[in-house]
């Protein structure tokens, strides 16, 4: 339940710092609330070791949790992407092939 508490208050101090400081929501969600997805496993990760004497439970716990966010972080949005792409390859395609960039049109 802790964890769950301090995730939704990085989560929305970061939201009000990012307003505050005019930083957009994608760098906002890029940047801090990264923060709040690794603080909650970095104190587990602390709790653990200081509890254990080998720090065994810590090691799994960094291995696991990292683990976790490459392949769900880099994974998951390829995944949907993939997807995406499979069934609105025509129409996605004839839009790429005659995009613009700045007064030039790539065709």
């Amino acid at each position: 339940m802790m964890i769950g508490i301090v995730t939704a208050i990085v989560g929305d101090m970061a939201g009000l710092l990012g307003c505050v400081i005019g930083m957009p929501d994608e760098i906002t969600a890029i940047t801090l609330v990264a923060l709040g997805t690794s603080l909650p496993d970095t104190f587990a990760s602390k709790t653990a070791a200081m509890q254990d004497p080998n720090a065994d439970a810590s090691i799994g716990n960094v291995t696991g949790s990292n683990s976790v966010n490459v392949f769900l972080g880099l994974g998951l949005p390829w995944f949907i992407g993939a997807i995406y792409w499979s069934n609105n390859w025509e129409a996605q395609m004839g839009k790429w092939l005659t995009h613009r960039v700045g007064k030039k049109t790539y065709e």
